[in-house]
């Protein structure tokens, strides 16, 4: 092998291991972000059945409230009724009291509406907290422990990156050039074996004279198909 190709490999292994840390500590902040945003749903349905049993509760006091005056009207309809001195204020005020009563039941029947719906709101809104109690607690616990494992990772990523820079001593900037960027479009695999005549990295056959040099460890060879730099299998 090549030395330089075998430092490349032993760099290789770091960043890799580097990249995994890496990987773990971004997914810890996309899922909190998810896992916030399902509790944030949540919540919001919660705070809309509280609005919409408040609005539901106003609506029926000021129902409560219409019939209340509807009766009164009817009493005093009534009571005029009788201190009536002719038959076309008498059929008026019937007909009055006949639109009140009318008015009185539609009210009715919307404050009976109203009440079944504040007894569903009330019934979901239960539901709805134990559920946000619980989604709540999973993510505050989900919180914690994302923080006590991120702690962990850091310094695991401390640990795997000292001593990097002095595996890369002797290789030319060029080549190193060249592996950092392959080893970003490569997904973390700018180092490859070759297996047989095959290049593991894409899976091509390598040619004849490019297996020559690779045998020869004359030369840093690299597939004419990936482009990732090439060793033999041991």
């Amino acid at each position: 092998m090549h030395p330089d190709v075998r430092k490349l490999l032993e760099v290789q292994k770091v960043d890799q291991s580097i990249a995994k840390i890496q990987r773990d500590l971004d997914s810890i902040p996309r899922e909190r972000a998810r896992r916030e945003a399902a509790l944030d749903a949540i919540r919001r349905r919660h705070d809309e059945l509280v609005a919409g049993l408040r609005q539901a509760e106003v609506d029926a006091r000021s129902n409560e409230t219409s019939i209340r005056s509807a009766d009164e009207e009817i009493k005093k309809l009534e009571t005029r009724l009788n201190a009536v001195r002719n038959n076309a204020e008498y059929q008026a005020t019937l007909l009055q009291i006949g639109s009140v009563r009318q008015e009185r039941g539609k009210t009715e029947e919307a404050g009976l509406a109203l009440l079944e719906r504040i007894e569903a709101l009330r019934a979901e809104l239960v539901a709805k907290k134990a559920e946000l109690d619980e989604a709540q607690g999973v993510f505050d616990a989900f919180v914690s422990e994302g923080e006590v494992f991120l702690a962990r990772r850091r310094i695991d990523l401390e640990k795997v990156s000292k001593g990097r820079d002095g595996l890369t001593h002797g290789v030319p900037p060029d080549l190193m050039a060249r592996y950092s960027k392959m080893f970003g479009a490569r997904d973390s695999l700018a180092v490859c074996a070759v297996d047989g005549r095959t290049c593991t990295g894409c899976y091509t056959a390598i040619p004849p004279n490019l297996l020559v040099k690779l045998q020869a460890s004359s030369a840093v060879v690299t597939c004419n198909s990936c482009q990732r730099i090439l060793y033999l299998a041991e």
